[in-house]
């Protein structure tokens, strides 16, 4: 009779590092717009008296945000980053201590996984070597995720004031118009938070199970909070390659755990026997 494999038990995401990156993401962005909103009034103010009184045009307004946008994606920029280092720094050292504890508690050695996780993070922490090759990585694509939302946010205040000639334009028309097109609301934030928190915490315990021998996985079904995918309902308990996946008919590819928006699919790590023999 065939030994049924050891396995264990599925990490979720920290709900702590979600929430904060999710405060972090909507108070930065806000900020930004914030900013963006007094300096356009007061150089449009300045505009308007040195032209005796004239207001000011939709052009006036064009030529005014494209002096002023690449100084605010500099300074997007510059935030994205910081949130960014935060995050996938916080996510790092959640996800490897909630991975550890849970190879331990499936019967593999501490000394075991410390031998093959180099890689010092903090304290008498260690993360695998190709998790630490791919933090810059991580790091590069949410600063880039970031500060595209801000371009976008950046935009729609652009089509407000030029909208309304920059006339009584407050900090709550910004809100009310990023709301009604799905700009950087609270519950938007939120969104992508979770979003983000999903798939890092699976490319990491991917990147770290790679360097314990781990290549293959069980899928673990989580019911999506903003998506119900069929397909992945019938993946659950489904044994996958780490490095292939699953064949998803309605996307056309092969996907993994978290790859797809707003998925929460979880996996359970197919230990090898060669990690019980230290």
């Amino acid at each position: 009779m065939r030994k049924k494999p050891r396995t264990a038990r599925a990490v979720a995401a920290n709900q702590g590092v979600q929430k904060e990156y999710a405060r972090r993401l909507r108070n930065a962005l806000r900020m930004l717009l914030r900013d963006a909103l007094r300096d356009l009034h007061q150089e449009l103010g300045m505009a308007h008296d040195a032209a005796g009184g004239f207001e000011p045009s939709p052009s006036d307004i064009t030529r005014r945000f494209a002096a002023d946008m690449a100084r605010w994606m500099v300074k997007a920029g510059q935030v994205a980053k910081a949130i960014s280092r935060w995050f996938c720094a916080a996510m790092y050292r959640t996800t490897t201590h909630a991975q550890k504890q849970a190879l331990k508690a499936a019967g593999v050695s501490e000394k075991s996984i410390d031998a093959r996780w180099g890689i010092p993070v903090l304290k008498r922490q260690y993360i695998s070597p190709t998790a630490a090759k791919n933090l810059q990585k991580h790091i590069e694509d949410n600063t880039k995720l970031i500060t595209k939302m801000a371009s976008q946010d950046l935009a729609r205040l652009q089509a407000l004031m030029e909208e309304t000639n920059g006339q009584n334009v407050s900090f709550s028309d910004i809100e009310t118009l990023l709301k009604g097109s799905q700009g950087f609301d609270e519950e938007r934030a939120k969104r992508v938070a979770m979003d983000q928190s999903n798939k890092l915490n699976q490319q990491i315990q991917r990147d770290n199970a790679a360097d314990l021998g781990i290549t293959k996985c069980i899928w673990m079904h989580v019911p999506g909070q903003f998506t119900q995918r069929k397909t992945h309902k019938a993946f659950d308990g489904k044994t996958f390659d780490t490095k292939i996946g699953l064949y998803d008919s309605d996307v056309g590819k092969n996907v993994l755990p978290g790859e797809l928006p707003y998925c929460r699919c979880q996996a359970r790590m197919v230990l090898p026997e060669e990690l019980f023999s230290d």
